[in-house]
């Protein structure tokens, strides 16, 4: 289980957010990354969506590759 003490209250407001599109956009090493994956765990997990519902954006295919693979990672460990 995630330990969301260390999230500042405005990453908890975008990982707790059920509802509509979320646009983060911070300065590098800011934690955007980290947000965006606990927030997909939490949704999918929650059952509030599918996997296969989801379109996260990034912009290069590397940073696509290393968002999957964290994604999956997390899920695996919370599951």
């Amino acid at each position: 289980m995630t330990d969301y003490s260390n999230f500042t209250p405005a990453q908890r407001e975008v990982i707790f957010a059920d509802k509509g599109n979320v646009l983060v956009s911070a300065s590098a090493g800011s934690g955007k990354t980290c947000v965006m994956i606990e927030r997909l765990v939490r949704l999918i997990l929650d059952g509030k969506t599918d996997a296969d519902r989801i379109l996260a954006v990034t912009y290069t295919n590397a940073s696509a590759d290393d968002m999957k693979k964290k994604l999956v990672s997390k899920i695996i460990k919370e599951i």
